[in-house]
């Protein structure tokens, strides 16, 4: 897909989506800590998908769109590699990945998927988010820093009037403690403002919660839904309009990295509290 979808939410394909050459919270995610040369080194080198990704799309599947497994996955039971048939059924494999964007994933990648998506049924919060969604993969386009942005969103649910964003995250700990370390480790905080910005423009509006459903990659595969704060998103909001430029401004040419000159080192305010403490 070349042309921009117009504002609004559109149901699209993952393939037709990655295409959609925009800002995202997930390509803008790196320039949270790292610089413009960073992101341009990450779009000249994208990253292939790993097996933890294709487990966390298999269980996504599982979770908001059972019916899209036969077309966007090929499942190729077990395979050594290391003999000649195994390396033709692998490139076989590859080869219909290529052609039609589906993912590859074993048989034990199925069953961990299966053990981590019926963890969340079992949970009563997850269930009632899931089972009763308003829309589900659905991508929103907007505008930030005025010019076109854009989001895939697990689902929206409506409580009494009020939208909520709801996303599904696969964790190594959905412990309260951990899972809020996690959160601002990979830029969940970000992700929340983001799609926050972009359904306020669509006919949804204002919505008023982005939860979180979180389930471990371990067994017993716990289960737990995570509210993130309003102070959270209204902070990473303000971020917002300078990712958004410096994302623009990496794909028009600019790779500008670490100062060329001799700067200042500045010690954590950690270092300086701990080296000063007079007991």
């Amino acid at each position: 897909m070349s042309s921009i979808p117009a504002t609004g939410v559109h149901k699209l394909p993952d393939t037709d989506y990655f295409e959609i050459d925009l800002p995202s919270s997930s390509t803008t995610k790196s320039l949270l800590n790292g610089t413009n040369a960073h992101l341009a080194y990450e779009r000249a080198n994208p990253r292939g998908e790993n097996d933890a990704f294709a487990i966390g799309a298999y269980t996504h599947a599982l979770l908001l769109d059972p019916k899209s497994i036969d077309d966007g996955f090929i499942r190729i039971g077990s395979i050594d590699r290391r003999t000649k048939e195994g390396k033709e059924l692998w490139a076989s494999a590859q080869r219909r990945a290529e052609s039609t964007g589906a993912r590859i994933i074993n048989d034990e990648q199925v069953t961990l998927a299966e053990m981590m998506a019926q963890s969340v049924y079992e949970n009563p919060a997850a269930a009632r988010l899931l089972n009763t969604a308003l829309e589900r993969e659905v991508t929103v386009i907007g505008e930030i820093a005025g010019r076109p942005a854009k989001a895939k969103i697990d689902a929206i649910y409506s409580l009494a009037g009020a939208n909520m964003i709801i996303d599904i995250k696969t964790t190594e700990s959905a412990s309260p403690q951990a899972f809020a370390a996690s959160a601002a480790k990979y830029g969940y905080y970000h992700q929340a403002a983001w799609y926050s910005r972009l359904i306020r423009q669509t006919s949804y509006g204002e919505c008023t919660e982005f939860l979180i459903i979180a389930v471990e990659k371990t067994a017993p595969h716990l289960c737990a839904v995570y509210r993130v704060p309003q102070i959270a998103i209204e902070i990473s909001d303000q971020k917002l309009d300078e990712l958004a430029r410096r994302w623009w401004a990496v794909k028009e040419g600019d790779s500008t990295g670490y100062p060329q000159t001799i700067t200042e080192l500045e010690p954590p305010a950690w270092w300086l509290k701990n080296s000063f403490t007079i007991d």
